[in-house]
């Protein structure tokens, strides 16, 4: 299958290096709040929303939870360069006609420290143009949002489904909704049943959430574009697509990742 080369929306969420030996990581923004982890000195956490003296964070193990502003410092990003198409081709030589010996999916960093005229020099005989690449410094420097998601969700549109998959090659439900909140700077884990164990149960969906169904556990996941509308990989044979919540399907739970 030829993936359309449309842009794949994503954001770049501010990072932050811990400043505290131990900072309390709280269930809402408020010292008296359930502790629901704790951060430690030197840890880097992506920010995601804030509110008055603290903000929204979810640190390397993936936990989220509101945190005091002045326990962590502003920090670079680690790649400076990202794909962003769906699948950037890798060539041996910086031109064309060039063999093609691999592709990297979108969001994959990139060094960007070699440049050969309009291609990025990635090792020996490995070469991107660099059209097929952004800037991290010139995406999106914001909070992510619901249309955020749903954009990013839309460039995945026709993409095969693939037990296992993860990529415009292919993609199974989990692997879906794990890439389409990891481009915008949100970490879930690469399972259904694991990622509907994190974030918060609602009881009405908006855009952005994701629904989790099956009849004795969960078995499948999708991503919420209204309160009865979602876009999903659905199973072997098709491909990512919009669809409607009917009666048939064994809901199980609606999670929010994003306050």
């Amino acid at each position: 299958m030829t993936i359309a080369l449309a842009r794949v929306a994503m954001v770049r969420p501010p990072i932050g290096a811990v400043t505290r030996g131990v900072a309390p990581l709280r269930a809402t923004p408020d010292d008296a709040a359930e502790l629901v982890d704790e951060a430690q000195y030197g840890e880097v956490v992506t920010c995601l929303a804030e509110q008055g003296e603290w903000t929204y964070v979810q640190g390397p193990d993936l936990y989220f939870g509101w945190i005091r502003t002045t326990a962590i410092a502003s920090v670079g990003h680690r790649h400076p360069v990202v794909v962003e198409f769906p699948l950037a081709v890798v060539r041996g030589a910086p031109f064309d006609t060039a063999a093609r010996v691999d592709e990297l999916p979108a969001g994959a960093g990139l060094p960007g420290d070699e440049r050969v005229g309009e291609w990025w020099r990635l090792g020996e005989q490995r070469y991107v143009r660099v059209a097929d690449t952004q800037g991290t410094d010139e995406l999106p420097p914001r909070y992510p949002t619901a249309d955020d998601l749903l954009a990013t969700a839309a460039s995945f549109i026709g993409v095969p489904y693939l037990w296992g998959g993860t990529s415009a090659h292919g993609i199974d439900c989990s692997g879906f909704t794990q890439q389409v909140y990891r481009l915008n700077g949100v970490g879930l884990d690469r399972d259904a049943d694991q990622q509907a164990l994190a974030g918060s149960p609602v009881e009405r969906a908006r855009p952005g959430d994701l629904f989790f169904f099956g009849r004795d556990g969960v078995t499948h996941t999708m991503i919420a574009t209204g309160e009865r509308t979602f876009l999903h990989a659905p199973q072997s044979g098709l491909r990512v697509a919009p669809a409607e919540l009917t009666d048939g399907l064994q809901l199980r739970t609606t999670r929010r990742y994003l306050p």
